[in-house]
């Protein structure tokens, strides 16, 4: 047994001695060949870095060219050409294969005509009543082959943008006869700058308004309650068994001779509210800013109309792409003012020009009124606001107090 463990001990010095050596004959090689291959590794790194650059150059600049190129869903249902579509204005991408595509459904289509009308006919002079079914086949194969849509974005027209301050300010003088630029004039920016506008401001005013019409109701429009009508509380008739309705007693609502349902209440009901103001003529700065800053506010030499017609205040208006069949809503605002003695004063009425006023009763896209009754609702309410010289100088002054 020792002899056995002895031998085995000798064999063990031996292989550590062997390996030892070995070990000493092969670092110099391993050593150069793991230098070799950190070398190889960085070259190797740097043609890649060099070639990803080059590649990411070239589809950057691929998706330049293409980033205008916008598919259909083809999951969403709606019309491109409607106006509140993405696409309302933007040519679509005909491709070769989109045109094919097209040919082949007007073909499809035809063929299913003529096809429906062969077997009508077949159908007539066949007394078997055999169902003929036709292979949908070619239908599935469209469904599959169809190509998508595709819009180019820079065929749209581009989106109008404010102009801004102070230059906005700057805003051309039309004449309101021709339409014509007569001049130019500079707004006040107390008046006509306010920015950012205050969208909280202008609700507050309209809901001041809109309770101040309301108002206090008929203060004496009184009705009664079912508490308050004259009549018994005794039971009309029996709870079942007769075949009509229940009832319990002869004053409700829905009877003859029975209370209001939710009827007034006189001095009780008041809906009127409270409103600063600083506030009100913080609301109507905001709101004739806010009209400068969409583009929509026109400003006249005056608004003096030389005939009451209807139809020619109809044609002047339609300069401005205002009233008609497709045109937009105005807001006329005035201080017209005749001297004393004057021929003019005839035709002026409540700061209002009379053939104006007469004229624009029959549109309802407009209205007119004076610089007394502008307010923040109606300016608004209606698209575009149309203000005379007399009427910003008198604005400004009362605004700006």
């Amino acid at each position: 047994m020792s002899n056995i463990v002895l031998m085995t001990r000798r064999v063990a010095s031996a292989a550590a001695t062997d390996m030892m050596h070995t070990s000493s004959r092969t670092t110099a090689p391993l050593i150069s060949s793991f230098g070799n291959l950190s070398i190889n590794n960085n070259i190797s790194s740097a043609t890649t870095s060099v070639t990803n650059n080059n590649q990411l150059n070239y589809f950057s600049s691929m998706a330049t060219k293409k980033s205008n190129i916008v598919e259909l869903p083809p999951n969403l249902k709606f019309d491109p050409r409607a106006k509140s579509s993405p696409f309302y204005g933007a040519d679509e991408v005909e491709t070769s294969r989109r045109k094919k595509q097209l040919q082949k459904k007007v073909e499809g289509q035809e063929a299913a005509a003529a096809a429906a009308t062969t077997a009508a006919e077949d159908v007539e002079n066949n007394d078997d009543g055999d169902d003929e079914y036709t292979d949908i086949e070619d239908d599935v194969d469209d469904e599959a082959d169809e190509e998508r849509v595709l819009y180019d974005l820079s065929t749209k027209a581009d989106v109008p943008r404010a102009i801004p301050l102070p230059k906005r300010l700057h805003v051309p003088v039309m004449d309101f006869n021709s339409g014509d630029e007569v001049g130019t004039f500079h707004l006040s920016e107390k008046t006509f700058g306010c920015d950012p506008v205050r969208v909280d401001i202008l609700q507050r005013v309209v809901v001041w308004q809109r309770n101040k019409k309301r108002g206090k109701r008929n203060a004496g429009a009184r009705t009664k309650t079912i508490s308050e009508v004259s009549g018994s509380g005794r039971k009309v008739r029996n709870q079942k068994g007769g075949g009509i309705a229940r009832a319990g007693h002869s004053r409700p609502a829905h009877w003859r001779g029975g209370a209001k349902a939710h009827g007034p209440k006189g001095n009780i009901q008041d809906y009127t509210t409270k409103l600063n103001k600083k506030v009100r003529r913080m609301g109507m700065r905001h709101a004739l800013s806010q009209k400068l800053l969409e583009g929509n506010l026109v400003i006249t030499n005056d608004m003096a109309s030389n005939t009451h017609k209807t139809k020619v205040l109809d044609e002047m208006l339609n300069r401005f792409d205002v009233s008609g069949k497709y045109g937009v809503t105005a807001l006329m605002v005035d201080d017209a003012q005749a001297k004393e003695g004057s021929e003019d004063e005839a035709f002026v009425h409540g700061g209002v020009n009379v053939n104006l006023k007469v004229a624009s009763g029959n549109l309802h896209k407009i209205k007119v009124q004076n610089q007394i009754a502008c307010n923040v609702y109606d300016m608004l309410k209606y698209k575009k606001l149309f203000l005379s010289l007399e009427a910003v100088r008198a604005l400004e002054a009362r605004l700006e107090k």
